[in-house]
């Protein structure tokens, strides 16, 4: 379970280099990258979509919508995430 926690800890601070300066904010880069995802991932609207054509919910449209937005928590998640969460998750499972 130690090897878990390492890679859990790795790829957070792997998450965070790459988005965020030393100050924990957005570097200027991240800012229009996670600006851009944001919106694609539909991160703030309804992943329901109506197909125009019947005028109903497309599930499939809104499956794969839902999948976006999954990747905008993973990344939301992994820079947000504090050491008391991965000691917790360690704990929970020794």
């Amino acid at each position: 379970m130690n090897k878990l926690w390492q890679r859990i800890f790795k790829r957070r601070q792997s998450y965070r280099r790459l988005f965020l300066d030393g100050d924990g904010k957005a570097n200027p880069s991240a800012e229009i990258v996670l600006a851009d995802l944001k919106r694609f991932c539909r991160a703030e609207t309804s992943t329901a979509v109506v197909s125009p054509v019947s005028k109903a919910i497309d599930p499939l449209a809104m499956a794969m919508a839902e999948g976006r937005r999954e990747v905008w928590n993973r990344i939301q998640s992994y820079l947000h995430m504090a050491d008391r969460e991965i000691t917790q998750l360690k704990e929970e499972n020794e």
